[in-house]
């Protein structure tokens, strides 16, 4: 019995070993080829996933979308007559930013969530939320400092993210224009908040 049960692990032992010497290039029958994840690297990071022109679209409008939010309880309850105008400034200019989106989706584009078109809109709740239980003392620069943050972190995305990643050219022309919109009200909040 021990003689069998010797052979049954020597020959798994071989199996195992033969199919982890098969070169790189032969791939496991039944295994799928061509549009595969990259494979994690052994640091346990996860390399950053392209997105499609749909995502890209898609994280422009939640970005809108939070900022009208956050600029109209602005307009509800700042105090401050430059933190109420860059407020109007907010609403007006994101609005016409997620129309014009809107625009170019519906002729060219099919937006699509991602995984960063879903933690912006978190964020962005959880911003919205923050400001909603800012005491009426500071809600000014709690909206300013959100708005500065925001902001700093929205010009990044889009410098380090999409403009690398987006194809469709009116797309790409509506993301360098987004950019410019982002870099001015950054500028601005920065003002205000000195």
């Amino acid at each position: 019995m021990r003689i069998l049960k010797l052979h049954l692990l020597l020959a798994l032992a071989l199996a195992v070993s033969s199919a982890c010497s098969k070169g790189a290039n032969e791939p496991e029958p039944g295994a799928s080829q061509g549009n595969e994840a990259p494979p994690v690297p052994a640091t346990g990071t996860v390399p950053m996933t392209k997105l499609s022109d749909g995502q890209i679209a898609e994280i422009l409008t939640t970005v809108d979308s939070g900022e009208i939010e956050q600029a109209q309880l602005a307009l509800d309850k700042a105090t401050d007559p430059e933190v109420r105008a860059f407020a109007t400034h907010m609403v007006e200019q994101h609005t016409a930013s997620k129309q014009a989106a809107a625009q170019l989706t519906s002729q060219t584009l099919r937006p699509a969530q991602s995984p960063k078109s879903k933690e912006l809109q978190a964020a962005g709740a959880q911003t919205l939320e923050r400001l909603n239980s800012a005491d009426a003392s500071n809600f000014d620069v709690t909206y300013i400092a959100a708005q500065v943050q925001q902001h700093a972190d929205v010009l990044k995305l889009i410098e380090d993210q999409l403009l690398p990643a987006v194809n469709e050219p009116a797309l790409r022309d509506f993301l360098g224009n987004a950019r410019g919109m982002v870099q001015q009200h950054l500028d601005r909040a920065r003002q205000i908040q000195k």
